[in-house]
């Protein structure tokens, strides 16, 4: 079974996906931390640091990276490609190599394969203030990045989805409950 879960950056997935594995049934894919660990390949940092000055003491500078990236549409489709056989790649051996069910958080899920892989699609939602806040605290990035990045994100099809939950007032707790049972029912 895979479930996805999606939104714009600082919804919250990460921590919707956290409560539904309270338990420890799930594999979770974490694909912004799959791409962390990709950045560290000898092969694919080269590709990167041919087309831009992103190497700072040996490792890719991801901050300055997403930068470059969140500002320029064509360098953003550009960097997809470029690190997109990569991903793929890692995320199909992830998937496969897996005894549980797998929740997979990712805000360019509906742009992939995977999207129509999955079992259970869910959205996460939250006020553009509210997620503002959490990201300038999170990732340490001033209004312009995060403005950037939010626009580059994308406009989700709700009518795809099975589940919405509005993050906005904090999670609630049955939700999150119901959420579960009825992922639990899905896989039967």
């Amino acid at each position: 079974m895979l479930i996805g879960i999606m939104g714009k950056t600082g919804s919250g997935k990460s921590t919707i996906t956290r409560l539904l594995n309270e338990e420890d049934k799930f594999l979770v894919i974490d694909v912004d931390k799959v791409n962390h660990y990709l950045l560290e390949m000898e092969d694919l940092k080269k590709e990167i640091t041919k087309k831009y000055d992103v190497l700072e003491n040996g490792k890719i500078n991801r901050k300055k990276l997403g930068i470059i990236l969140y500002t320029d549409k064509e360098k953003m489709n550009e960097y997809n490609e470029l690190i997109w056989r990569y991903l793929e790649k890692e995320l199909d051996r992830l998937i496969l190599a897996s005894t549980k069910p797998v929740i997979i958080d990712w805000m360019m899920l509906p742009l992939t394969k995977f999207y129509h892989m999955c079992d259970v699609k869910i959205l996460v939602e939250s006020d553009i203030n509210i997620r503002l806040n959490r990201i300038l605290k999170r990732d340490n990035i001033d209004y312009d990045h995060f403005i950037a990045r939010d626009k580059n994100g994308l406009d989700y099809k709700k009518e795809d989805m099975n589940f919405i939950i509005d993050n906005s007032k904090g999670i609630d707790e049955h939700e999150i409950k119901s959420l579960r049972k009825c992922i639990t029912l899905s896989k039967r």
